[in-house]
């Protein structure tokens, strides 16, 4: 078989998420605690639950929108806190402003990036993910030919959309195409079922989960090629 094309998650693929989430919301639930004390005493509280949960009853398509919605939290939230509209504005946009700088301050999983350079001398490589990184801020959008997120697209992985928009973007045939994804569902039932072959990142050293599908797997970045040669 001849891969032509990979397309590869990014978050808990490429590194591991919820460090560097944790300490976006960290720095930014500071700078809210310095500059609107009202905000902050909801912070961690049932209220910022309870406007997410209604900002998405009132527009589904949010949950494909993260930044959207991170940005409508904070401005509901410092108006709940009862500064002006205006005031929660500039709030808003600063405060994501200052989340989205530290959620895109990543630190790879070792092997990463000198794996992605020796692929790309190979094959075309491309992203498909239901987050909202920005490899032009992370600094490695030169490594990839197409780049499709949930934003993009309005919808999110599993669904057939993410994998077909990679089929009609290369032009190629869906076996001439690897997917590599943390996630069972979301990256390798998901590319499978649109007959793109999954290769599953299993970091965590898990069992497989679904029987119905062999999947080729790998731990280390420094042993995908070996692997990817080896089965594909």
């Amino acid at each position: 078989m001849t891969i032509k094309s990979i397309s590869f998650d990014l978050d808990d693929t490429l590194w591991p998420l919820m460090p560097n989430i944790m300490k976006a919301e960290e720095v930014t639930n500071a700078w809210i605690k310095e500059n609107y004390p009202g905000t902050a005493i909801l912070l961690g509280t049932k209220d910022v639950i309870e406007i997410r949960d209604k900002l998405i009853r009132n527009n589904p398509n949010l949950m494909n929108q993260l930044s959207d919605l991170r940005r409508l939290m904070f401005y509901e939230l410092n108006m709940r806190a009862g500064y002006g509209k205006e005031e929660s504005e500039n709030m808003a946009e600063k405060a994501f402003e200052i989340y989205f700088k530290g959620r895109n301050t990543v630190t790879f999983y070792e092997g990463v990036i000198e794996t992605l350079e020796l692929l790309k001398n190979v094959y075309s490589l491309g992203v498909v993910t239901n987050g909202n990184a920005d490899l032009k801020v992370i600094g490695i959008d030169n490594l990839f030919d197409y780049i499709f997120s949930a934003a993009d697209l309005n919808a999110h992985k599993p669904d057939p959309i993410m994998f077909e928009a990679v089929i009609d973007k290369t032009g190629l045939k869906a076996n001439e195409i690897c997917h590599v994804g943390d996630h069972p569902i979301n990256d390798v039932q998901g590319s499978f079922d649109c007959g793109i072959n999954p290769i599953w990142f299993n970091e965590s050293g898990s069992e497989w989960p679904i029987k119905e599908i062999s999947v080729v797997e790998f731990s280390k970045w420094n042993e995908f090629v070996s692997v990817l040669e080896k089965n594909f």
